[in-house]
């Protein structure tokens, strides 16, 4: 049976069986319930991602359209002179009734090649990636069944492969080392988005200082731009940034005095920004139970002060959000493509599942011993801690108490202390000067960067170097990343065989159900999932 033919196939099937048919949804709970507590260890084959070097036309395409309509074609080209795709298979409606077709049961071409609009489209799925496609397909083409090379910890946990997002390295004065992760929460086109990192430990040398973006990860990245932001600091201070985006000079900074913890007092673990973490690990009766730690700070500075939060997600989210790619298996595309479009449904549902989760919730207490909540930290991310400033209310005690209350297992804190706000500070965004392609022929970087209309579009193992130049570097400044954009997961091919649109109608339709019930298959690879994570990811060898 050819390729076409077989799609065509599915496509009838996907119309006789609708994915969470509501009516079914009560009577599949249970069963749900039941296959979710036997889920079945996978074993992943070793093979090399499917990214070619031939012409960029591509076989076996679904391009999802806006209005919902859907083609399937054998042969999918672009014209690079234009935003116009070609392409011959068969053309559905919404309803997956259809419309034209112009190639036989044969495939032989019987008829013009349609030709489809580029702004039109909501999402391209591919089963391939091929070095001369243009961006402007890259930047929405999901690869939906990948054969990827995966390391052994891979093969051991199927959802700790390293991934979420572009990866930037600075040097910290003794080496180049990871400090940040651009746009953690931005894993389509429609959740593109500014992302602000601080390089705590970033040291310039000279007036021109070098960023390291990677892509390690088995997914497509598409950057707007990658930009530094300094900020002026004074002698004994460091800028801080609040979750508004406002950035302030603080001074008098003290870290806690005592930690109270379900595991008792952990204090030395957040006194310093060491990589030495406070974490607790999940509930296996319940992912998304709650835990509360109490900071105690002495000697506050007078006037107004700011909690200083130094944190990082664990790898919960990122196994979450493979296991619900796994259960929608071939309808994932399709998912993604109604998000695309603007299907509020689909988008809700998924925002649904990082609400479960939540935030750090910050709390202070107040004269009376009172609980008031002064803010929340909320930033996505596995990958690099990043530094939260939340203002705080004045208590006029020397002498402050402040309560995290967040999910079990889901956050790994680094830092913590409490500091006087001296003035709101203003960045000095300094853009790229230079743009270097590592490990690959890309010689257009520099421009796209500087061009907002633009995107730098990367696949793993790419690296590009990027050089700043420092205005009076004998200055003092707290640097900053400000970057932009989203990225593209790959979907792997033994996920597959995960696939469970019952499970998929549970995840999505129930999702405060299923984190209810999920815990005891979290537990079985929570210890491993760190290590896993970290040595999994992907390089490419030259």
């Amino acid at each position: 049976m050819s390729t076409l033919k077989y799609q065509v196939n599915q496509i009838q099937e996907m119309k006789k069986t609708r994915l969470c048919s509501w009516y079914l949804v009560p009577a599949l709970i249970l069963i749900l319930i039941v296959n979710t507590r036997c889920a079945t260890t996978l074993v992943r084959e070793l093979r090399q991602p499917p990214v070619t070097s031939a012409d960029s036309s591509i076989n076996d395409v679904r391009v999802h359209m806006n209005d919902g309509s859907l083609y399937v074609l054998d042969i999918f080209d672009l014209d690079n002179n234009s935003d116009t795709a070609y392409g011959f298979g068969v053309y559905y409606d919404k309803y997956r009734d259809v419309i034209s077709t112009n190639t036989d049961p044969a495939g032989q071409w019987i008829d013009d090649r349609f030709s489809i609009a580029l702004p039109d489209i909501a999402l391209v799925e591919v089963n391939q990636i091929k070095n001369k496609m243009t961006g402007k397909i890259l930047g929405i083409s999901l690869l939906s069944v990948a054969t990827i090379s995966m390391t052994a910890y891979c093969l051991a946990n199927p959802k700790a492969c390293f991934g979420s997002c572009p990866t930037f390295y600075f040097w910290d004065g003794t080496d180049t080392t990871l400090m940040a992760e651009g746009f953690s929460s931005s894993i389509l086109r429609k959740y593109e988005s500014d992302d602000i990192d601080m390089l705590y430990h970033a040291r310039p040398a000279d007036s021109t200082f070098t960023m390291r973006l990677t892509n390690e990860a088995l997914e497509t990245h598409v950057i707007r731009y990658a930009n530094l932001m300094l900020l002026p600091r004074g002698a004994g201070e460091r800028v801080f940034a609040t979750e508004e985006g406002e950035f302030f000079q603080t001074s008098d900074i003290h870290p806690p005095e005592s930690c109270k913890a379900p595991e008792g007092n952990s204090v030395e673990l957040m006194r310093s920004m060491d990589k030495k973490e406070r974490y607790s690990l999940s509930d296996g009766h319940n992912l998304i139970s709650k835990e509360s730690v109490e900071l105690t700070f002495t000697d506050v500075p007078d006037g107004e002060i700011g909690l200083i939060l130094g944190c990082r997600q664990t790898f919960m989210t990122t196994y979450l959000f493979y296991q619900g790619l796994a259960y929608l298996g071939r309808s994932a595309g399709y998912f993604a493509a109604r998000i695309e479009s603007g299907d509020r449904l689909p988008q809700r549902k998924f925002d649904r599942i990082k609400d479960l989760l939540g935030a750090i919730e910050v709390f202070i207490q107040d004269s009376g011993g009172r609980w008031i909540r002064a803010g929340e930290i909320s930033e996505s991310g596995p990958i690099a801690s990043d530094v939260h400033l939340i203002k705080l209310p004045e208590t006029g005690s020397a002498e402050v108490k402040i309560k995290l209350r967040m999910t079990k297992g889901l956050w790994r804190i680094d830092y913590a202390a409490v500091g006087r706000l001296v003035k709101e500070a203003d960045p000095i965004i300094v853009e790229p000067s230079e743009v270097v392609a590592k490990n690959n022929s890309d010689t257009g970087a520099e421009m796209l960067m500087k061009d907002r209309q633009e995107t730098l579009i990367t696949l793993p193992g790419d690296v590009y170097e990027m050089k700043f130049r420092i205005p009076d570097p004998g200055d003092d400044y707290d640097l900053y990343l400000k970057s932009r954009g989203y990225y593209l997961e790959w979907m792997r091919e033994t996920w597959l065989e995960e696939e469970n649109h019952f499970k998929a109608a549970l995840f999505f339709g129930f999702p405060g159900f299923y984190l209810r019930h999920a815990g005891s298959d979290f537990k079985k690879v929570e210890d491993e999932l760190e290590d896993s994570f970290w040595n999994s990811r992907y390089v490419r060898k030259n």
